[in-house]
């Protein structure tokens, strides 16, 4: 049987050292995953906190984006109202369009928006269409000037704009 030779104690001595090395350089290479780790940490916050502000901006332009339709829309009746005050007074599209520079068919689109609205002021659903009513065909001629004249004063902040005793929102 073979035996082991001895270690000396030089041996012992060098293999501590090496020892004590490998651990400082465990120790540093930890201490720099540590740190490493930490900026990794920070970086993903980063993006976690932009992916926030970035959906938090898509809401407010959803928001801003619904509020512009809805005062687009709001201004289109307007604008329909008044269109339908001049065929209500018994002036032609193509009078209406030159004297307000937009083609005939959106006057005419204008109007036959303005008598459905009229029409379901006046509480019937549709019917004789929006060129009877705003013509006064259908006994519904003094409805339209008051129509148009609730948008009107709504709009300019008019004693009255409240609305109250007229034929409802518009």
């Amino acid at each position: 049987m073979a035996t082991k030779p001895k270690r000396t104690a030089q041996e012992i001595a060098a293999r501590k050292r090496a020892m004590a090395r490998a651990l400082e350089l465990n120790a540093e290479r930890r201490k720099r995953e540590e740190e490493l780790t930490g900026l990794a940490a920070d970086f993903l916050l980063t993006r976690e906190l932009e992916a926030d502000v970035r959906s938090a901006l898509e809401e407010q332009i959803a928001g801003l984006r619904a509020e512009a339709e809805a005062e687009c829309v709001r201004l289109r009746r307007q604008g329909a109202a008044v269109v339908a005050v001049m065929v209500g007074r018994g002036e032609g599209a193509g009078r209406i369009a030159g004297r307000l520079g937009v083609g005939v068919g959106e006057v005419r689109l204008l109007r036959d928006e303005a008598g459905q609205r009229v029409q379901e002021a006046a509480g019937r659903g549709g019917g004789a269409g929006g060129r009877a009513v705003v013509r006064g065909d259908a006994g519904l001629s003094g409805v339209v000037p008051s129509v148009a004249g609730l948008v009107l004063r709504r709009s300019l902040g008019a004693p009255g704009a409240d609305g109250a005793g007229g034929p409802g929102p518009v």
